[in-house]
Formats: C-alpha cells, sequence, structure tokens
C-alpha cells in the first residue's frame, strides 16, 4: 500500500474519531501534546481503555505541565489509567521555568501501531490538536495522518517522540506531585500569578519533588552514579574519567536510550563538571568529587541519590 495523506480540520472531521478509529485497532500508541485536560481524555476514553484490556496494547502518553491549560483532574486520570494497567505509561515534561532543556513543550503528536497477521500498518498524527476537548473537537484545528505499510514518516516522528521521552525533563508524576501541581495551579489562577513569593517557594519545593521521581530512563548523572558505585564495590575508590567514557556509551546503547554518540563524551564531562562537589553552577547537586587528574569518586549526596 502506497503511503496514504490526510489532511484534515476539526470542521470537516473532528480529530477524536480519528484517534478512537486508531486505538481501537492498535497494539501500540505513543502520544505527546502540549497540553492536556480531563475534556480530552473522556473523548477517547472507551477506545483507549479497548486497546488496553482487548489489544493488550502498549500506551504512552507524555503532556505538557504549564500551570495554565494541563489540569490536575486530567493527570490523575492518567495515573489511575497507569495504576490499573501494566501496559500503560504515562509522564510529564516540566514547564519552562522548571525543565532541564530551558525548552516551550509545544508538540502535538499521535503515533500509532497495528500488527496485522502478514504485516503492521502505522499511522502518525501531527498538527495543531492538544488533548484537550476543544483541541480534539470543536477548535478549529489543522492536523496531518500519513497511513504506512513501511514506516517512512512514521520512524522519523517516533525519533522526535524518543528525543523528548529520553530527555531530563521528563519524569512520571506521582498522585501527591500531580495534588500539588492542582494547588498551585489555582493559586496561580487566584493571584497575580508567579510574582507571589508564597507561590515562589511552593513551586521551588514541587521543583525539589519533581528531581526525585522517576524518568523514563535513567538520566546520564544517575548512570555515571550507578557505574561509579559499581567499581567501589569492586575495590576501586577512584575511578577514571576513561573508564566512564567507555561504560556509559554502553549502557546507553544496551537501554535503547537515544543519545548522539559523536558528543557522548562532551555530554558527560558536562554532568561531571556541572555535579563536581566544587562547582558554581547555579543547578549544581554536588554528586562527583574530582581527586586527581582523570579521576572520580562519589560524594554523601551521590551515594544517597534518589533522582533519575
Amino acid at each position: 500500500m502506497a503511503t496514504k495523506i490526510q489532511i484534515l480540520s476539526n470542521t470537516n472531521y473532528p480529530l477524536s474519531d480519528v484517534l478512537k478509529s486508531e486505538l481501537i485497532e492498535s497494539t501500540k500508541a505513543q502520544i505527546a501534546v502540549a497540553f492536556l485536560r480531563r475534556t480530552g481524555i473522556d473523548a477517547i476514553y472507551k477506545s483507549l481503555d479497548y486497546a488496553l484490556r482487548e489489544n493488550n496494547a502498549k500506551i504512552e502518553i507524555i503532556v505538557g505541565l504549564d500551570f495554565k491549560t494541563t489540569d490536575s483532574n486530567a493527570l490523575f486520570a492518567l495515573k489511575d489509567i497507569e495504576s490499573s494497567q501494566k501496559n500503560f505509561k504515562f509522564y510529564c515534561f516540566g514547564d519552562k521555568r522548571d525543565n532541564h532543556n530551558d525548552l516551550v513543550f509545544h508538540p502535538k503528536v499521535y503515533l500509532f501501531e497495528t500488527a496485522l497477521s502478514r504485516n503492521t500498518k502505522y499511522t502518525s498524527i501531527i498538527g495543531s490538536s492538544n488533548l484537550t476537548g476543544g483541541g480534539l473537537t470543536s477548535n478549529f484545528e489543522v492536523n496531518s495522518i500519513f497511513r504506512e505499510d513501511t514506516p517512512k514518516y512514521y520512524s522519523q516522528l517516533e525519533a522526535i517522540y524518543n528525543e523528548i521521552k529520553y530527555t531530563d525533563s521528563v519524569f512520571n508524576p506521582s498522585k501527591d506531585y500531580i495534588l500539588r501541581y492542582g494547588d498551585i495551579k489555582k493559586e496561580i489562577e487566584k493571584s497575580d500569578g508567579l510574582t507571589d513569593k508564597s507561590i515562589q517557594t511552593e513551586l521551588q519545593f514541587l521543583k525539589d519533588e519533581e528531581a526525585k521521581l522517576p524518568g523514563a530512563a535513567p538520566s546520564l548523572k544517575k548512570m555515571i552514579i550507578e557505574f561509579i558505585k559499581e567499581q567501589n564495590k569492586k575495590g576501586e575508590q577512584e575511578v577514571s574519567l576513561d573508564s566512564i567514557y567507555e561504560e556509559i556509551p554502553r549502557r546507553l546503547i544496551d537501554r535503547n536510550i537515544p543519545m548522539k554518540m559523536d558528543t557522548i563524551k562532551n555530554s558527560i564531562r558536562g554532568e561531571l563538571n556541572k555535579h563536581e562537589c566544587k562547582s558554581k553552577h547555579k543547578d549544581s547537586m554536588s554528586l562527583f568529587e574530582r581527586t586527581g587528574r582523570g579521576l572520580y569518586t562519589l560524594t554523601g549526596k551521590a551515594k544517597s541519590y534518589e533522582g533519575r
């Protein structure tokens, strides 16, 4: 089958109908959207539930947190699905003020894979629709839909999805985190915004809690800590930079974590410098101590580190 491309607006065919149709058939789905509302989940919930229960589909959703549009009721709904369905994963991408890449998170990507008896069908959707009631049904949105047997466009969009998924800004929220997010969102709506000092204090507390939550994969600093701990158990109290350079790329490949291997040494060295105990970087966590030329040990903070 040749690639079929459709360009649709909600005025002639709502995206919610497309998503429901794809979910009912899918064995795998990946969604990354900037904004999430309970109305968006409600619009596709029955089809989402069917895919998980009847197709045993593996489904992931990544949503942005902005303290404006994304509501805590929607986050709780996804958390409930995650608690009851082992094949469902749910992540958040931190707000620009708090994320680790200083990015405005604004994608609207929907990927579906259907395993057929003789081949696999791939459907990719990209456009302007967020996972909200308006975005899926009533807003004037425009979206492009690609249906393929050979995943040309699907593979390109999945690579972008994975680039999102494996950043340090992505984390799996706890119910306590979602509750606090909802409380802060209400306070922001009632006040003059983020300039309120009490809100700033709450935001910092939330950021500290966020750092302790698991991500889609271990961060570089987490993997370095794990490796040095393993070497310590073998009796090596100091670990060389060369051995870190050698081991971390291997672990990235083993875990299928996408990373630019041509610059991986710079990335590793950047993490070590940023989190070195004498670093003056504003986000330094003082995890590593340089004990000699190209030699590192863990600080007490690193030995008890629980973040991603």
